[in-house]
């Protein structure tokens, strides 16, 4: 008997208690009108695990984080100048978050500008669209990862390669 309250009192605790849903869920919108140019994998078939926006014109104005949530961000400017087809592996401009629960969101290639420094904020621009890092011509690059691994799931669903995009439009969800 004893033992048939005490997993009554242990279902009733577990009811209670409400589940840990995600501690986050931020929508993530276009940082420029353009078009996607890659997600999962490149056209070659390689794995690329984030998406790529181009509207085809380098330093162009204005690359917004595109999250829609006011978070800090870090801004790591690893080359300056106007390029937009490529500085090597490694020198890309990079503008990131990093969430408590390990996982990052970043922007990668922009143009530095004056915009381009770590604060707080909602969509802000953090540059131009260039082609900083190694890249073969000016667009953004948006990954979200977590111990190493690019997590594909945030903008599954929401975005494909060839959408026009704009400002507006939802690109995927970090969760």
């Amino acid at each position: 008997m004893r033992l048939t309250k005490k997993s009554a009192l242990a279902a009733l605790l577990v009811l209670a208690v409400p589940s840990v849903a995600a501690a986050y869920s931020y929508t993530v919108k276009s940082p420029f009108p353009g078009t996607v140019t890659a997600t999962t994998y490149y056209s070659s078939g390689t794995f690329h695990g984030a998406v790529d926006i181009s509207s085809g014109r380098c330093n162009y104005w204005g690359v917004e984080t595109g999250v829609m949530a006011s978070l800090s961000w870090n801004v790591t400017v690893r080359t300056s100048g106007v390029y937009c087809n490529g500085t090597g592996s490694g020198t890309q401009n990079e503008a990131k978050h990093a969430f408590s629960n390990g996982k990052t969101f970043r922007l990668w290639h922009f143009i530095k500008t004056a915009d381009s420094y770590d604060r707080t904020c909602n969509r802000c621009q953090v540059g131009n669209e260039g082609g900083t890092g190694n890249a073969t011509g000016p667009h953004v690059h948006m990954q979200y990862d977590q111990s190493g691994s690019n997590l594909t799931g945030w903008y599954s669903g929401y975005t494909t390669k060839g959408e026009a995009v704009d400002r507006s439009e939802t690109v995927g969800v970090l969760e």
